[in-house]
């Protein structure tokens, strides 16, 4: 059986040209499938109980007391692998200049539950309230 060459170039040809028509045709986006019952994350206020390690300790006078208002709130970056505060920001002052300071200066040596066999640099941001109980 003999196969004429100019009969396999057409076939080759027509291959190609399929392959490169394939190839040039756009493919539409992926496009999820959408759940019903999914709750935008953005949309439901997640809980965390912050679980200290070491907890941050700082004393007050009499004074420093009386101009505290109310619970300082403050956005610490946690170093998950460690425990420790990066850094912290403050959202709602407490209305005691002193006490927001001596509790931002207290997070340098307090740590969190560390998160284990998480990468060294993974981090992550938590709103923590500080508030001050008076002596009984």
């Amino acid at each position: 059986m003999s196969v004429v060459a100019s009969n396999l170039d057409r076939t080759t040809d027509a291959r190609v040209n399929a392959l490169l028509q394939i190839l040039k045709t756009p493919i539409e986006e992926y496009q999820p499938t959408r759940v019903a019952d999914v709750i935008d994350p953005h949309v439901k206020p997640k809980m965390y109980e912050v679980s200290w390690v070491n907890a941050p300790q700082y004393v007050l006078s009499a004074s420093e007391m009386k101009t505290y208002k109310q619970p300082l709130k403050l956005q610490l970056t946690v170093i998950a692998a460690t425990g420790y505060i990066g850094s912290s920001k403050l959202i709602a002052s407490s209305g005691s200049k002193n006490f927001d300071q001596k509790v931002q200066k207290s997070l340098l040596v307090a740590r969190l539950e560390p998160i284990p066999m998480v990468d060294k640099n993974l981090s992550y941001t938590v709103e923590h309230e500080f508030t001050l109980h008076p002596p009984q």
